[in-house]
């Protein structure tokens, strides 16, 4: 039998329009349950990450891009290790404020694509088609030659970011790098997201 345990995390907040500042807390919910036994009643898991993800962009012509990241760290003693997955928390991937939305990326883990100028995603080095990177940080630069996915939406099949086949007793992290691309047809405001990172014992 599984455990697992969820936490509601990731949460992307964009700030569009000239001289945007972001300045944001951490809004990180969480929620777990243990569903029967995990070798036997003996194991236990833990779940965490950064928290808010900021993201600042101010549009340009041709799409500006910012690219932070989220670092998703799993604790277990399962000898049989653990699997983590991502989704929205909601049927919808937009980025929204108000009636605006920015659209998540159609492209997916095993087929990512680069961002377009008004796209938002999210890629880890060296899983599935991501390629190894290395990803870094940037705030209003260009659109990164590097490949992002969308993540799936609540009611759809979650995207796998790691899978263990041993304990990590000290804990292992899973470093995820959101993208956030605006070109000038976006209009200015406060665009979130919500992601749910689970996860299960093997």
């Amino acid at each position: 039998m599984k455990r697992h345990i969820s936490i509601f995390a990731g949460l992307l907040i964009v700030f569009l329009g000239s001289g945007a500042f972001a300045d944001t807390t951490d809004s990180t919910t969480y929620g777990s349950g243990n569903y029967g036994n995990c070798d036997y009643g003996s194991c236990t898991i833990t779940l965490g990450s950064s928290g808010s993800v900021s993201v600042n962009v101010t549009p340009s012509s041709s799409g500006a891009c910012t690219v932070q990241s989220d670092a998703v760290t799993v604790t277990t003693d399962s000898t049989t290790g653990y699997t983590l997955t991502a989704t929205t928390s909601s049927t919808t991937t937009n980025m929204t404020s108000g009636g605006n939305a920015i659209p998540s990326t159609s492209a997916t883990q095993t087929s990512p694509s680069v961002l377009t100028g008004d796209q938002w995603g999210f890629r880890v080095d060296n899983l599935g088609g991501f390629g190894t990177g290395p990803t870094t940080a940037q705030t209003n630069g260009t659109i990164p030659g590097l490949t992002f996915a969308g993540i799936p939406a609540s009611n759809g099949t979650p995207d796998q970011l790691a899978h263990t086949s041993a304990p990590a007793s000290s804990g292992a992290t899973t470093k995820l790098w959101y993208g956030v691309c605006a070109n000038t047809s976006v209009p200015s405001g406060i665009y979130s997201v919500s992601v749910l990172y689970t996860a299960v014992t093997n």
